[in-house]
């Protein structure tokens, strides 16, 4: 018999009895349902199963019977990854989760820069009349995106039907639909030198911590834009102050950052050029409701060790 753990946050609409029937009960006996990290701390001892978002790895560390790890996220950085493989624990994440709505941020994200929406909220702020504002469009620009995963791949399906070009990176080149050019990591500065945006999808690991620095950034065009919505790690964030304060790029969109909350001490809060979404571009009313098929299948395997189970985690590239 086996103890599960859900720590789902309250902020995310979810049924309990719906989890519920995902259970067979001759194989669960024990169904303990948290949202707060201290809470999660208390009832992890025993568990063989937890369903979660990234906590702290001196939480996770205590789960002396686990299992199966469950991430909630995409990424799973913010698990002790290594510890967790040399128990034996599999870890499983929500690839897939966030393709449809992840894809529309960044969609709204070139629309509202190339519409400098971002300029009109401040003078409506202000109660500023200004006609002069320029309005762009992103018909017939080039984006390019780091990562081209299902998040990626979604943007290049919706940024091509909005008559966009679209380039990208990917770790083993291939063709993509809706991909103009696939290129390896190898040629990373020939997409911000051809892009207008730059949509950052990568995941944060040794190889591309702090990837995007003050090389990259000033290979970029002077109007190009920057929408970071991948791992804030990936981010020379020193090297992107200097850039966007010297206007060698014409602006931000950020959901991510090095440290988060980002300081009240940042430069970032005060430029007219930035954007700041409080990492949230992956939050949806629907989120359970997409992690569901997941879910199902990989609770099936767990209780009856046959089948394979979905998005298992390689622990050599971190994700």
């Amino acid at each position: 018999m086996y103890k599960i753990v859900f720590n789902i946050p309250s902020y995310i609409p979810h049924s309990k009895t719906d989890l519920e029937k995902l259970l067979d009960p001759e194989k669960f006996s024990d169904v303990v349902f948290v949202n707060k990290p201290d809470q999660l701390e208390k009832v992890i001892e025993d568990a063989d199963v937890v369903v979660t978002f990234p906590c702290d790895a001196s939480i996770i560390k205590k789960g002396k019977k686990l299992k199966w790890l469950q991430a909630i996220s995409v990424g799973v950085d913010a698990f002790p990854l290594q510890e967790l493989h040399e128990k034996g624990v599999i870890i499983t994440n929500g690839k897939g989760v966030h393709r449809i709505h992840m894809a529309e941020y960044a969609i709204a994200s070139m629309i509202i820069m190339a519409r400098n929406f971002h300029v009109m909220m401040e003078n409506k702020i202000s109660h500023s009349w200004n006609r002069k504002v320029p309005q762009n469009e992103i018909f017939g620009a080039t984006v390019g995106i780091l990562g081209l995963g299902s998040i990626g791949q979604e943007v290049a399906k919706k940024a091509s039907l909005m008559g966009m070009r679209v380039i990208g990176i990917k770790n083993t080149p291939t063709d993509i639909p809706y991909v103009e050019k696939v290129a390896g990591i190898d040629e990373i500065e020939s997409v911000f030198k051809e892009s207008d945006y730059i949509i950052n999808l990568l995941p944060e690991t040794k190889m591309t911590k702090k990837i995007i620095g003050f090389n990259l950034l000033s290979k970029m065009k002077k109007e190009a834009c920057l929408i970071n919505m991948g791992r804030g790690g990936t981010v020379d964030e020193e090297a992107l102050i200097k850039v966007l304060e010297e206007g060698k790029i014409r602006g931000l969109v950020s959901d991510v950052f090095d440290e988060e909350p980002l300081s009240e001490e940042s430069p970032l809060w005060k430029m007219d050029n930035v954007v700041i979404t409080p990492h949230m571009c992956g939050e949806s009313v629907k989120y359970m409701e997409k992690l569901k098929p997941i879910l199902q299948n990989n609770i099936k395997v767990f209780q009856g060790g046959k089948g394979s189970m979905m998005n298992l985690v390689d622990l050599d590239k971190g994700y």
